[in-house]
């Protein structure tokens, strides 16, 4: 069984976090894209300057997993995190997340270090980027939301995949465990 994030554990992420470098601004960004809007890792490597609609609270994941794209909500903390990352790093095209050194698109090998160390430093043996994606899908469904809104955030092809997560949340919710909860941005919307 995937187990999802618990609240302190993140909390624990976030803490090993300098937001005041644009190494630990760039990677807080990255995990929270992951983490608050279910992406996946190559989605966040090819994420663009462009892709970031501030004023609708809405990313564009253009040409995902099966050339399909999808748009995403995005809470207001981490829109400000990004627009802080993009000041910080000096962009305003291009690609959203790039080396330190060379100033290019970050890569896999980006990722997956930023998790090892994470994983390290924060002592959560089970964390690795996808985790965070199960983390997204379950805590949405205990939240209240529903599969097929889920199943577009995730930009599934068809409910195979998504009602995993029915059963996961279910115990989850049923258990009263303090998974991490995601933002009212995913609660509030609609008519």
């Amino acid at each position: 069984p995937k187990m999802p994030l618990y609240r302190e554990e993140v909390e624990r992420m976030d803490a090993a976090f300098d937001r005041s470098t644009l190494q630990g601004l760039r990677n807080y960004c990255i995990v929270h894209l992951m983490l608050d809007c279910g992406l996946r890792t190559q989605e966040v490597i090819h994420l663009r300057v462009e892709d970031v609609l501030h004023d609708k609270n809405i990313l564009q994941v253009i040409d995902s997993k099966g050339n399909k794209s999808r748009m995403v909500l995005v809470p207001g903390f981490l829109l400000d995190a990004i627009s802080s990352c993009c000041s910080m790093a000096g962009v305003s095209s291009g690609p959203l997340f790039r080396r330190l050194r060379s100033g290019e698109s970050i890569t896999g090998n980006t990722v997956k270090m930023l998790f090892q160390d994470l994983k390290a430093q924060c002592s959560i043996p089970r964390l690795h980027a996808h985790l965070l994606r199960h983390t997204f899908a379950t805590s949405y469904l205990i939240g209240g939301g529903n599969l097929e809104f889920l199943r577009v955030f995730l930009g599934h092809s068809d409910y195979a995949v998504t009602k995993i997560y029915s059963s996961m949340a279910a115990e989850y919710k049923m258990l009263g465990a303090d998974i991490y909860r995601l933002d009212d941005i995913f609660f509030s919307r609609g008519y």
